[in-house]
Parts: C-alpha cells; structure tokens; sequence
C-alpha cells in the first residue's frame, strides 16, 4: 500500500513532468515559427499591408526555400503579386553577412536575426529599385517592411508562375539569348553598379519569349571587395547553360567578357 507521504512524491514528480513537456512543447513551437514565415512579427506586418489594401486578397505559396518562401496574391484592381517573406532563421544569417558586410550602401545592419533579415530583405528591394532604374529586366518591386517584399508578379494570373530558364527545353535563338543576358549582366555592373553574385538559370524566369532575372537580394555594390569574384562567377554560371544549346566555337570566354565589361568600366 502507498503512503499518502508517497502519494505527494509522485504528485510532485508528475507536476515537473507536465512542466517540461509544456516547456518542451513551448520551444518546439517557437522554433516551428522562427525557422518558418509566419512568426507573430510577420502576420502583424502582413495585416497592416492587407489594412492599408495594397494586398485585396492573399492566395497561396508558389514555392518554398530555405531563405524564404513566395506567395501569389492580387492587389488593387486584380493586379497579380508575388508575395516574398523571409525566414527569420539564424542559420541563414551566416551567410548573409557575406554579401551584406562590405557593401557600402549597408554599414549599420545590427547583430540581431530580425535586423539582419529585415536588411536583407530591403536589400533586396533597393537592388530592384535600382536595375529597374537601369533597364535591367527584373520584376517590379512594390513595398517592403521588415521581412516581407511585395512585388510584380511573373507568370499567368491564375497564379501560375514562370517557368524558370533551367526548366526550358529548348531554345528559338540561344545565341541571341546567351547575348541578352550578357548584355544584362553587363548593364547591371556599367550601369547600375551591382553584380548578382549568384546569377545562373536557377534565378532567371523565362515568360513569353522573355528572361527576368530574380532573386537579386546577394546583388552587391560593384565596390564590395569581392564583386569582381561575384561578376566572373555569373559570367561562368551563364556561359555554361548557354554552352548546351550553343556550339563552343560561338561561345565566348569567361575572361573575354569579364575584360571586355572592366574595359568600359
């Protein structure tokens, strides 16, 4: 028979037990938030976009990645919109910094998640705002607070996004193609003083006869220490996917470009 002294023993022990699932329970939902978009950071700044009507009306995600994910939504008079929130996730800080740190248009960005992301996130925008101002063919950039960017939409309005260049199986003119790009990447250096930093046919949307390039948030300023890397990185990444559909005798050099690009600089 257990005595009441006893009783209170395992009283006491389930009491703890409970505690810590609970705190066990509490971590693993603020982790689910952190390491995902809809934080309760996040949905007070998205119901002040959808207060002021800038969104009508939230749809649905396009896709998801590990730095953030995109959403389709329609804005005032239909017009369809792209939707990016990024994640508040400290193991994408790490990185980030690399192409932060360094360019001068960001000297104070703070050591917190949030501050990075929200850098990072009007980064993004600003270099937009920027190859837009310059002819670059990129979406147009509508709004950003914090970690949310609002911008053009790319694809048919049933929500239906672009394929991406990666996706195309073919190609009517790839030598005029493999041309436009380079004359883009060109431009953006010459002209709007950025190099992507990660450009290749993963971030390159083809509609309608047509490349866009995306995802510029990495864009640096052509003074950051490493843009020249940056620069000859894309060149190589574009060089190579056109390299398929192209005979190599057609196909110039990484360093041809690159110089030809530093000469008129």
């Amino acid at each position: 028979m257990i005595k009441l002294e006893d009783d209170n023993k395992i009283n006491r022990l389930e009491v703890k037990q409970d505690k810590r699932r609970m705190k066990t329970k509490r971590k693993t939902e603020e982790h689910a938030a952190v390491g995902g978009v809809f934080d309760k950071f996040t949905l007070v700044n998205l119901n002040k976009i959808l207060n002021k009507g800038i969104i009508k009306e939230f749809v649905g995600i396009i896709s998801s990645g590990k730095e953030a994910n995109v959403y389709f939504a329609f804005g005032e008079d239909d017009v369809p919109l792209a939707v990016k929130i990024y994640k508040i996730d400290p193991q994408n800080t790490k990185w980030m910094k690399n192409y932060i740190i360094g360019d001068p248009r960001f000297k104070k960005i703070g050591t917190s998640t949030h501050k990075i992301i929200y850098t990072w996130c009007k980064k993004e925008f600003k270099n937009l705002s920027q190859m837009k101002r310059h002819d670059i063919i990129v979406p147009t950039p509508l709004l950003s607070r914090d970690n949310i960017l609002v911008m053009e939409f790319i694809g048919k309005n049933n929500g239906s996004p672009a394929k991406r260049l990666k996706d195309i199986d073919e190609l009517v003119n790839p030598i005029e193609e493999m041309n436009f790009m380079l004359d883009q990447i060109s431009k953006m250096y010459l002209n709007a003083h950025l190099v992507h930093g990660d450009l290749s046919e993963f971030n390159i949307l083809y509609y309608e006869g047509k490349q866009i390039i995306i995802d510029v948030s990495q864009a640096v300023s052509i003074y950051h220490i490493n843009a020249p890397v940056y620069l000859q990185r894309d060149i190589k990444n574009v060089l190579n996917y056109f390299s398929k559909f192209i005979d190599s005798d057609n196909v110039p050099s990484v360093q041809e470009v690159f110089e030809k690009i530093m000469k008129n600089a």
